[in-house]
């Protein structure tokens, strides 16, 4: 089977923090909303700044921190309503990753489901751009399939090279390179520059198989 072992968990996980994010900035944003300064002026509607009192650089100073305290309410809110949307994507979305270790499986049932489409649409009077997209559909699935296949089919023996190794981590499907000692600037920006990232969790930079592949 292919894809990561840990492909729900990290799922879940991306969920959880969405939300988590989402119910932080939704707080935040109720708390600026209903600050001691937005308070007071509601406390007293339409009372007027009296130019040359004593009172009006406190006046002053307490309608900015209001108009303030609106405007990143309004910003936490719109922060929290993305996450939150995101969150629900995540749960929701019908998407096939290539981590996921079902994904051959869901991709041929997605593939049955296309080819049917297709032959729902030849027998009857149809536009020829509804032929040309579920065909493209069915081009694009089956040439992914092919590809996690032959994926699912490699091995690759550890190489070590001065000041470190490579390794075909199948686990996570991920290409690793871990150095012996932290590499200098140059060698950073080279890994960057050919799609690795570094992972702190996995003490070595890595990068997806299959976009090192077919990238």
């Amino acid at each position: 089977m292919g894809g990561r072992a840990d492909y729900e968990e990290r799922k879940q996980r991306r969920i959880a923090r969405y939300k988590a994010v989402s119910q932080k900035a939704k707080k935040e944003a109720e708390a600026r909303s209903n600050s001691t300064a937005n308070r007071i002026l509601m406390m007293t509607p339409g009372q007027p700044i009296i130019i040359g009192h004593h009172s009006e650089r406190k006046a002053r100073k307490l309608h900015r921190q209001a108009e303030y305290d609106i405007r990143k309410s309004i910003e936490l809110s719109d922060k929290s309503d993305y996450y939150e949307a995101k969150a629900r994507h995540v749960e929701n979305s019908n998407a096939i990753y290539n981590d996921d270790p079902k994904a051959i499986e869901k991709l041929k049932e997605k593939l049955e489901r296309l080819e049917n489409e297709r032959n729902s649409i030849k027998a009857r009077p149809h536009e020829t751009w509804e032929l040309t997209n579920v065909t493209g559909n069915i081009r694009e699935t089956k040439l992914r399939i092919k590809r996690l296949e032959e994926q699912e089919q490699l091995v690759f023996p550890d190489i070590k090279f001065k000041g470190g190794k490579a390794i075909h981590n199948k686990e996570i499907n991920r290409i690793q390179l871990i150095f012996d000692e932290k590499p200098n600037e140059e060698i950073r920006n080279k890994l960057k520059r050919n799609g690795f990232h570094w992972s702190r969790n996995e003490g070595a930079w890595k990068e997806n198989l299959i976009k090192k592949l077919y990238g």
